[in-house]
């Protein structure tokens, strides 16, 4: 079955049940499917034809859902990309993902015509009318062409599940971006296997989504419910009294949550109605040790950490909360999932190594996009994706993480990981972030300074930044400079941009 049919059956069994909450809207699955299949026999009506390539710029909406089944069910290629993408990012990324039509915010939408990157036949908006362009209110709320218009998607058959169905680019879209290419059945697969499954859910769970569905884990927070007749809760836009009062009214049970998200949360979670949630998984960017033992005493749930790649989807997961559990590592390979560690050389290292990540599982991704030696160069013969980060395996089987490949500082021939450096600043009290960065060096070819953002009200003395240093680090790691940050560039998933702080580092004169 590809993910309509799956969609589809859940509705022909739970045809009242709540489907989507979101904001003060909900849909049952029978409206829910209702509103899918008028949406693609309209699109079909428009001169969409299975096979195309159609970008969806939506925010986190009952309308990406549609958009994204409808897309399903006649077997559209998506790339869902951010509302906000403007110039030279928005023209690479159209181009890129081979976009023939677009459903837009009307603002993105006014962007794409202004620029003359797509007809305005081509584009369909969202949220507001644009001359010349279509609007996706109109496509769901009157069938156009008379009733026999349903003719149009009866004659399309049923999707193969194995074809090309959204298109991810990697985070950061300027330049030359590198989709990722993924069938519906790798989101099926992704879906059950090493979600449903793994974490024991069912349709009495409720699902939340509180990150943006253009990325491929909030996409899965999304059809994994719906596919099994569950509920998913849909946040807008996260927020702290959002997130709170999602959880207690929707009585939210199951989350994939960014770590960023669950560090903002701990403040507040003592006061919030928490007990409908059976499961929380952090993902994205490794909790600090501190921040884990404040979640686990804070939640009465089971807490989980997950480490993954875009490529690959989840690789590893562990309990943060078991008490065995080495809650320095980011868990074991998931049922469907190998990983080795390799050599520069690509030879596999035995435990205890540093090396790099690779991975073969059922959830990896179908290539990049339109760019075979990429994906040629990312693979090994005997089908093992290559990461990009380092880390190493315990003879238990827990992976460690200690930094992408290309962080790693040389300085005086000797590989520094920030990992190492990063913990033991993120000790001292007060700091809140730090970041250890390599800048070129005349004599050691590079040298450490570190990057930091404080606690809010807090301040901390350089002297306790360099006593800590000076306690716990080896020489070669003790960082040449200190900088204080406001506050760091992150992604919309709260990982710190590395590459944009080391630009500020070197164009700063207070450096």
């Amino acid at each position: 079955m590809n993910i309509y049919q799956y969609v589809s059956h859940s509705a022909d069994r739970y045809p009242e049940k709540t489907a989507i909450i979101c904001s003060q809207q909900e849909l049952s699955f029978s409206e829910l499917m209702d509103k899918v299949d008028l949406v693609a026999t309209n699109l079909v009506g428009q001169g969409v034809c299975p096979g195309d390539h159609i970008a969806l710029f939506a925010s986190n909406s009952i309308d990406f859902a549609v958009a994204l089944l409808a897309a399903a069910r006649i077997g559209l290629v998506v790339a869902p990309l951010p509302v906000g993408l403007k110039g030279i990012a928005l023209a690479n990324s159209l181009s890129s993902t081979k976009s023939q039509f677009v459903i837009a915010w009307y603002a993105t939408a006014s962007r794409i015509v202004e620029a003359g990157l797509l007809d305005r036949s081509c584009i369909i908006t969202l949220g507001r009318s644009l001359e010349g362009c279509v609007s996706f209110d109109h496509l769901q709320s009157s069938l156009q062409g008379g009733s026999s218009a349903f003719d149009r998607l009866d004659n399309i058959p049923q999707p193969d599940a194995d074809a090309d169905f959204i298109l991810t680019l990697t985070s950061g879209s300027t330049g030359q971006p590198k989709p990722i290419v993924f069938s519906q059945r790798t989101k099926i697969t992704r879906a059950f296997n090493a979600t449903v499954d793994y974490y024991g859910l069912s349709s009495d769970d409720v699902f939340l989504v509180s990150t943006p569905l253009y990325h491929s884990l909030a996409q899965r927070s999304l059809l994994a419910p719906l596919m099994i007749g569950a509920t998913v809760a849909i946040m807008p836009k996260f927020s702290v009294s959002g997130w709170l009062e999602y959880v207690a009214r929707c009585r939210v049970s199951f989350m994939f949550s960014v770590s960023s998200q669950l560090k903002a949360l701990l403040p507040r979670l003592q006061s919030g109605d928490l007990s409908s949630i059976r499961c929380i998984v952090s993902s994205s960017a490794t909790l600090t040790q501190e921040d884990k033992h404040l979640l686990i005493k804070a939640l009465n749930c089971s807490l989980h950490e997950c480490y993954g790649a875009s490529e690959l989807g989840v690789v590893t997961d562990f309990t943060v909360n078991d008490k065995d559990a080495p809650t320095a590592s980011v868990g074991k390979p998931l049922p469907i999932v190998q990983v080795k560690i390799c050599s520069e050389s690509r030879e596999e290292l035995p435990f205890g190594s540093i090396g790099e990540i690779a991975c073969r599982s059922e959830t990896e991704f179908k290539g990049y996009f339109d760019q075979p030696e990429q994906t040629q160069l990312a693979m090994d013969s005997d089908g093992y994706f290559y990461t990009g980060d380092l880390g190493y395996m315990d003879a238990s089987g827990y992976l460690y993480f200690c930094g992408r490949k290309k962080e790693v500082i040389k300085s005086g021939g000797i590989s520094i990981y920030p990992a190492d450096i990063e913990a033991v600043i993120a000790r001292v009290d007060g700091i809140d972030q730090c970041a250890a960065i390599g800048v070129p060096d005349a004599q050691f070819g590079e040298v450490i300074w570190l990057a930091y953002t404080v606690k809010q009200s807090d301040d901390v003395a350089l002297k306790a930044l360099m006593q800590a240093a000076m306690n716990e680090l080896l020489d070669y790691q003790l960082p040449r400079r200190y900088i204080k940050f406001d506050q760091f560039p992150k992604t919309e998933l709260g990982k710190v941009l590395k590459p944009q702080i080391k630009q500020r580092l070197l164009g700063s004169s207070v450096v």
